[in-house]
């Protein structure tokens, strides 16, 4: 048996030996409403007074500037993946339906992501916080400055830019924070049949990038949020998963300004690709070693996708807001 993905990235159709037309399947997960509201804030500073005391501010709140609730859809959680077999003799790149790779019974099994649509009466950091252990992109980027990291992270700040200030004579930081209320929520990836029936999940992964079936044992290796490389050992029957590794990936990605820049220590083929929350594509980046940037000009504000691919795999992927 064989699969092949459809045009619409939202489902598969398996065919025999003969190429006839077994079964038909679409994501069921795909297509769903949801919603997504940024909140802008900004508050001026002076770096000068070390401390960066706020200048123009009768309190110490910051100011709302923008507002905004964004309607999406969710988009395919399928997941293809490469295969391996014993001592590499079988290589098989992006499947999408197995039989016999997690268990050797009748049921068809396919990977997808276990996806949660957070309400967007919740903050989503505070609902991240709840019930996973990655982090999100915050204020913990470096700026490539001691003084204005320090004033970025006791500011809570995800953004700034220096103007010039007649009143005072001084060059002076307006510093942005964005906060996100709902949107989509990815707790791990689930293996389950056309049926819905999960037969094993792995919690914290975020892609699912290739599979070894070795001397009769399953292992899957993926990426989660936080940019780690996992690996896990499937037991008998999908059951008994236990996590064997997790290793960071050195590649790092942070807002400069009005771009964004990606740092990466290897050297290869790479692209960093830039979507919507709905999975259309509004930009893409052929990346190399060391710094690569990607103006954010031009795009309208929301909340997008960055994923990296490294050989057309996907290996991390983050949220940037987008004023």
């Amino acid at each position: 048996m064989v699969s092949v993905k459809s045009s619409n990235n939202r489902g598969f159709t398996i065919f025999d030996g003969d190429f006839n037309v077994v079964r038909e399947f679409a994501d069921p997960a795909a297509g769903q409403p949801y919603q997504q509201r940024v909140i802008t804030m900004t508050r001026v500073v002076d770096p000068g007074t070390g401390s960066g005391n706020v200048t123009r501010s009768s309190s110490e709140d910051w100011t709302v500037v923008d507002d905004q609730t964004y309607d999406y859809t969710t988009s395919s959680t399928l997941s293809g993946f490469e295969l391996y077999s014993d001592n590499n003799s079988y290589h098989s790149r992006y499947i999408y339906v197995t039989q016999t790779l997690f268990d050797d019974d009748e049921d068809f099994e396919y990977v997808r992501t276990k996806q949660t649509i957070v309400p967007v009466s919740m903050k989503y950091s505070d609902y991240v916080k709840e019930h996973s252990t990655s982090s999100i992109e915050g204020p913990n980027q470096s700026w490539g400055d001691e003084k204005i990291d320090s004033i970025m992270r006791a500011n809570g700040a995800d953004n700034l830019e220096w103007f010039w200030d007649n009143e005072t004579g001084k060059r002076l930081l307006r510093l942005y924070k964005h906060e996100s209320y709902g949107g989509i929520f990815s707790e791990g990836l689930e293996i389950a049949t056309l049926d819905g029936n999960v037969k094993a999940f792995l919690p914290g992964i975020t892609y699912l990038s290739s599979a070894y079936y070795f001397r009769g044992k399953c292992y899957v290796k993926g990426y989660d949020n936080d940019n780690n490389s996992v690996l896990y050992l499937l037991g008998n029957g999908s059951t008994g998963i236990r996590e064997l590794s997790r290793t960071k990936v050195d590649f790092s990605v942070r807002r400069v300004g009005s771009n964004l820049v990606f740092n990466s220590e290897t050297d290869g083929q790479q692209t960093v690709v830039m979507s919507t929350m709905d999975g259309r594509i509004v930009k893409s980046l052929t990346a190399r070693q060391g710094n690569n940037v990607i103006p954010l000009n031009g795009l309208q504000g929301g909340v997008y996708n960055v994923t990296l691919y490294r050989h057309s795999r996907p290996v991390q992927s983050s949220k940037i807001i987008v004023r």
